[in-house]
């Protein structure tokens, strides 16, 4: 039987994965890394930290998995998306990365709002004018750091930098392209005009193909796979999921928690939100697109209270040999809904769809000496589902109907989670039986490429099987929606008056 290998790196992390052709795992590996914080807003990762921890899950997974390396007969690379890091002509980092959660770019964000304007930028690359796309960060580069932008062959997506590493080939796909702010989604090829005005010279940017396309064999002599694997084209990490739980046809929407949450509908064609709430980007199936809201941070404010304030559930774990997440939603589980009269809001690193505000921060609302850290784990889980609730009814809004949400990514291991999402939007919420979805993704793509599947859409649809189904609650879905509608007030209330935006000058100037 023939092989494939979904590289998947992540925020947090990467991982290995070999997969069948019928969509089972034969073995994984994962390593985690750290970011690093030259300041609160500003976020970066050491581009050579992903090579060198993506080797090391290769071969452990080929070991585990005990087949011979001749075996695997493709692999396709997925990746967290909008990060971006300045390579020489070998494909050196010449800096660290900026990661797609970097916020020191409010700058180049005014500059581009001044010189081509919201409605250029949306029309033409689907996106917002925000810190956490690509070209702002290529901007501050430019105006920053002049001597590195000048110096820069090729500024790469995490994807792209490794795929060099592999091929020795400077490419990417056009689900990465499109989230770079530089990427014509209409014409699919880059802008000539926005990069003309940004004074961006687009050779500096690597060669667009669509997702999976044989790009050829493997050249490294650093990893584990023999040399006549082929590399395939594969996606950003929210298109491979989507594509991972069988997002191809109208109608079908999911919700990815890893460490931020990101929406996806299909889209036969580009759609244009007049308020430009959410966007649009390429989709991993060749010539679909998908209408997407990304909320910045669900998974990693977990996190943050788990590193922060869970030393408790982190020690016991360690003790029962369990995951501390474990234990911090069996302790969610004991509050009741609304988390005993908390209301949290999770803009720990600016608010992203539908509200695109960088200044925005956390709030823990109706916080008293009678909460528990019970109260606080669960008010993250429904402050996260309020977050996607807002980004649901602006789909609906554009005619996107959901016929329920395709949950994915780690958070989707939770009931409780899955059922408060079910609660709070008032749709059924299913999970997959392969919750790995963004890997299954890059692994279609990866087998498709290579001519082991005549159809992607096809081949997703039949691999994709339900797990399980979480109903909503009515009563519950009207005393969520009583929260929700208050947790909306206090949002626009804050933002409206340019609290966020006075409390973050106090700190700059």
């Amino acid at each position: 039987m023939p092989y494939i290998v979904a590289l998947d790196l992540g925020t947090t992390g990467c991982r290995t994965f070999i997969f069948d052709l019928s969509g089972s795992i034969l073995a994984s590996d994962y390593q985690e890394w750290e970011s690093i914080y030259p300041a609160p807003s500003y976020v970066e990762q050491d581009a050579n930290i992903w090579w060198e921890s993506i080797k090391r899950t290769i071969e452990r997974a080929i070991k585990k998995s005990g087949i011979d390396k001749t075996e695997i007969v493709s692999l396709s690379v997925t990746n967290q998306r909008e990060t971006i890091v300045p390579v020489d002509k070998e494909g050196n980092p010449l800096h660290n990365a900026l990661v797609w959660q970097d916020r020191r770019t409010t700058e180049q964000v005014k500059f581009i709002k001044r010189k081509i304007g919201d409605d250029k930028i949306y029309r033409t690359t689907g996106l917002t004018i925000d810190p956490y796309f690509s070209a702002t960060k290529i901007l501050w580069f430019k105006n920053n750091k002049p001597e590195i932008y000048n110096q820069t062959h090729k500024f790469l997506l995490v994807s792209d930098f490794i795929i060099h590493k592999l091929t020795g080939q400077f490419v990417t796909d056009h689900s990465n392209a499109s989230r770079t702010m530089l990427f014509d989604i209409n014409k699919l090829k880059y802008s000539e005009d926005i990069a003309s005005v940004l004074e961006i010279d687009l050779d500096k940017m690597p060669e667009t193909m669509e997702s999976g396309v044989d790009i050829g064999e493997i050249v490294s002599n650093e990893t584990n796979f023999d040399k006549k694997t082929l590399v395939i084209t594969g996606a950003g990490d929210q298109q491979s999921a989507a594509l991972g739980v069988g997002v191809v046809s109208p109608g079908e929407i999911k919700c990815t928690t890893g460490t931020g949450s990101f929406i996806l509908a299909f889209l036969e064609e580009p759609k244009f939100d007049p308020e430009k709430r959410v966007l649009c980007s390429c989709h991993a199936v060749p010539g679909k697109w998908v209408q997407e809201a990304s909320i910045f941070t669900s998974g990693a404010v977990l996190r943050w209270f788990r590193d922060q304030i869970g030393f408790n559930e982190c020690q016991k774990a360690e003790e029962l040999g369990k995951d501390p997440y474990e234990l911090m939603i069996s302790e969610a589980e004991k509050s009741p809904i609304g988390s005993n009269g908390l209301l949290f809001i999770p803009h720990l690193v600016g608010a992203g769809a539908p509200h695109w505000n960088p200044y925005a921060k956390g709030i823990l609302y109706g916080l008293s000496l009678g909460h528990q850290r019970k109260d606080l784990y669960r008010a993250v889980l429904e402050g996260v589902a309020y977050e996607v609730k807002k980004n649901i009814l602006v789909f609906k809004s554009l005619g996107i109907e959901p016929k329920e949400l395709k949950i994915t990514g780690g958070g989707s291991r939770s009931d409780l989670w899955n059922q408060i999402y079910a609660d709070v939007l008032g749709i059924s919420c299913v999970r997959n039986v392969n919750e790995e979805a963004t890997s299954l993704g890059a692994a279609i793509l990866a087998a498709y490429g290579a001519g082991l599947f005549p159809d992607i859409s096809k081949a997703a649809a039949n691999i994709c099987k339900i797990d399980k189904r979480w109903s909503p609650n009515e009563n519950h879905n009207e005393f969520y929606d009583k929260i929700f509608r208050f947790s909306n007030r206090l949002y626009s209330n804050l933002s409206e008056n340019e609290f966020y935006k006075n409390f973050n000058d106090i700190f700059q100037n």
